[in-house]
């Protein structure tokens, strides 16, 4: 059944678009369960701190798209873990930084392989011309959202 023919809260955008972050979470989740023994938080959090260097606790969880506690639980696992670690930052003292250990960059180098794996799976059933529609539509989309909570 086309979108515009439903009759109900699955017409919604935003309803469509949690239903398909909980189907897509829940897959990239296995993934990472199985692969690489992480929780998608925690996964998150060595990605933004692999690829943007170290974060405050605040930091961390606005560029990981995380609630600043599942930011601070993540990170706290994962210090159990020996893959991240905090330390003083040399600008401000009073501010602690999250960064990858050694064990971390390893991990790391295998976070982003799976990420990239399944975001390309999610896109296998669009073509080429779909992929690049749904690509524009969303930035528009998400542009337009940010301009009108400015």
């Amino acid at each position: 059944m086309k979108a515009s023919a439903k009759a109900g809260l699955e017409q919604f955008l935003t309803y469509r678009l949690h239903v398909l972050n909980k189907l897509a979470e829940r897959g990239i989740g296995e993934r990472y369960q199985e692969k690489l023994g992480v929780t998608v938080p925690e996964a998150r959090v060595i990605a933004s701190v692999g690829s943007f260097g170290p974060f405050s606790i605040m930091d961390l969880a606005r560029h990981a798209n995380l609630d600043k506690s599942q930011a601070s639980r993540a990170a706290e696992a994962l210090i159990k873990q020996g893959l991240v670690q905090r330390e003083a930052s040399e600008e401000d003292g009073r501010v602690v930084l999250i960064s990858l250990t050694p064990a971390g960059r390893e991990l790391y180098r295998k976070v982003m392989p799976v990420a990239r794996k399944w975001n390309a799976d999610l896109f296998d059933c669009l073509d080429d011309d779909e992929k690049a529609a749904f690509g524009a539509a969303l930035d528009k989309i998400i542009e337009s959202v940010q301009t009108r909570s400015e």
